[in-house]
């Protein structure tokens, strides 16, 4: 897997000074300060963007070259900034909720139910959410396992919380689900359990 472009975030700004230099061509030394790059990592930009010259004369590549290259790049891959920080933004937002929560229950003497907040949880959908939880017309049915009763509390906790996040990010699917007929709802459990024989 490739390693991520640090640079992306300032492909504007590299673009923009790319179209001010009046120079034909960049060297190595100009590439690692342009794009802010260690030594390896700025050979491996240039032979992605083509090299011209040798050892005697010095390695450079051309600076129409690289600009296109720059901007081909961020183009088609700014998407991946972009989710990070929808990620991140999204992770934060999560986080400050849970600690609120937690802050407001140790304020009454409660203790608070703890458990790591995973990617799985933040993009939960309903089609995503476990067979321990169905949705029927009216109705959702939580199934928490046998267990020690803090184990039941800590699974019943994360459950809820797995629904939460589905409804809150799949409103459309949860509201078709929660007012289906139940000829419909029958059918969908059914898809269900053939998915479950399938994946086992």
């Amino acid at each position: 897997m490739a390693l991520p472009r640090t640079w992306l975030q300032r492909a504007e700004e590299i673009v923009e000074v790319l179209r001010r230099m009046k120079a034909k061509h960049l060297d190595r030394s100009a590439i690692e300060e342009l794009f802010q790059l260690q030594r390896r990592a700025a050979i491996d930009l240039m032979n992605s963007v083509g090299v011209s010259g040798d050892r005697r004369t010095g390695f450079l590549v051309d600076r129409t070259s690289l600009l296109a290259w720059t901007q081909k790049i961020s183009h088609d891959e700014s998407w991946q900034l972009r989710r990070r920080k929808e990620t991140s933004d999204e992770l934060s937002q999560s986080m400050a909720e849970v600690q609120a929560v937690r802050a407001a229950m140790e304020k009454e003497g409660k203790t608070p139910v703890s458990f790591p907040i995973v990617d799985q949880y933040l993009r939960a959908t309903i089609a995503s959410l476990p067979h321990s939880i169905r949705l029927e017309r009216g109705l959702i049915t939580i199934h928490v396992p046998e267990g020690a009763p803090e184990d039941m509390r800590l699974e019943a906790c994360q459950l809820l919380y797995e629904l939460a996040m589905a409804i809150n990010n799949d409103p459309d699917r949860f509201l078709e689900r929660i007012t289906a007929d139940s000829d419909t709802t029958g059918l969908a459990s059914l898809r269900s359990i053939a998915r479950a024989l399938t994946d086992d």
